[in-house]
């Protein structure tokens, strides 16, 4: 191996950061290109401002209320010119429109300027995400290089994620997931109290989250601590949860909707598991398809046994809670209600990276060195040119 002088601190985080800008990028376009926020439909962003929205979507306000707010305290001054830029009548003046014809909401002015607020804070959830992803996977993993590689597989395979339906609050419940147990592993109470209102806010089934924590919260307290914490923080989200459900109790819809007897007809048809759809401009598998079952098979092969204790109990737990759930009272092969797992498949991931990267090191070590006059010719004409070439043995 040779000794080559490493990238100082900051070029690392500019490269990093630049990494994770593009990534984070490509995840988002992937999701927008797919759902934008539900224009035109019952589950559209401009009923979610509205609170109009029937239930439970219209519980998930964190977004919503954020833009209701900034929107509300921008000057006129600033705002009149943003909202001729956003909605005016100079075709394709709105840059979302105009790339994503399908997101009409984004030009109609009572809804444009909230519109693009809640676009970039969607898009700047995903991007902070990865980099707290990382962070959660170099405490629990241990693994810098494997920490680093793993949040661009996770943005990347996100959008597929996202089989029939996608909305503006998936990838803040990505980010909330991930400071959950990052604040949690670092004993930050106060911020992880704040950070389950918000994720809370968010989306009400953070409560559910918040119960695999304790696996988590037990590395760093006893089990009666662990146990007090994870009570007050269910005490937190169960109070959120019951304010925004009375707030919109006189909304349509329900909490839930039981479709057991139709998912398992789905789930019991071959068929099924070999649908497509597009991501990314093009034809890609599709939710239960043989081959993703295949490649969490090969990833649970492969890194499951260099997860820590904890990361797997955690993951029995999302599975136990969300699983059931899942298939009794979501739509079929909607995979992102199983959104507990998110992080627990983060793990696995970074755990398998980490596995191929020492065995590669390990092979590269024991490689025996070959003899000079075996050499590739390039390389001894490369020690040629630099006056190094071995004397003739003959």
């Amino acid at each position: 191996m040779l000794n080559r002088p490493g990238p100082s601190r900051t070029s690392a985080w500019i490269l990093l950061i630049f990494i994770y800008y593009i990534a984070a990028a490509s995840s988002f376009g992937g999701f927008f290109t797919k759902w934008h926020f539900r224009d035109d439909s019952p589950m559209s962003l401009r009923l979610a401002l509205d609170g109009t929205q029937k239930r439970p979507f219209v519980y998930r306000q964190l977004l919503p209320s954020t833009a209701n707010l900034i929107d509300s305290v921008i000057p006129e001054k600033v705002k009149v010119p943003l909202l001729h830029k956003l909605a005016g009548d100079t075709p394709d003046a709105n840059p979302i429109q105009r790339f994503f014809p399908g997101a009409t909401d984004a030009v109609v002015p009572e809804y444009a300027v909230r519109y693009l607020i809640v676009y970039v804070m969607t898009f700047l959830s995903m991007f902070a995400a990865l980099f707290v992803i990382r962070a959660v996977c170099i405490e629990l993993i241990g693994d810098r290089v494997a920490a680093t590689l793993a949040p661009i597989v996770i943005s990347a395979v996100f959008p597929l994620i996202l089989t029939e339906g996608g909305y503006f609050y998936d990838m803040p419940e990505v980010l909330f997931m991930a400071l959950g147990i990052w604040l949690t592993l670092r004993r930050r109470l106060v911020s992880l109290v704040v950070v389950v209102f918000l994720a809370t806010l968010n989306k009400e089934s953070y409560l559910l989250f918040v119960l695999t924590l304790y696996p988590i919260a037990a590395m760093r307290y006893s089990r009666p601590q662990s146990g007090l914490l994870i009570g007050v923080l269910l005490a937190v989200a169960a109070a959120v949860n019951m304010a925004v459900k009375h707030r919109y109790m006189g909304n349509g819809g329900g909490m839930m909707e039981y479709q057991l007897a139709e998912h398992a007809r789905f789930l019991l048809n071959p068929l099924n598991y070999l649908r497509t759809e597009i991501n990314y401009g093009v034809s890609t598998t599709k939710g239960f398809h043989i081959l993703h079952l295949l490649l969490i098979g090969i990833l649970a092969k492969i890194g499951w046994r260099s997860l820590p204790p904890a990361v797997r109990t955690q993951t029995w737990l999302a599975a136990l809670i969300s699983v059931p759930l899942f298939i009794a009272f979501c739509f079929k092969d909607e995979l992102r209600n199983l959104s507990l797992l998110t992080m627990p498949f983060a793990f696995l991931v970074c755990a398998t990276i980490s596995v191929v990267l020492a065995q590669t090191e390990k092979q590269g070590a024991h490689q025996p060195v070959m003899p000079r006059e075996r050499e590739p010719l390039l390389a001894q004409g490369e020690r040629a040119s630099a006056g190094l070439t071995t004397r003739n043995s003959t």
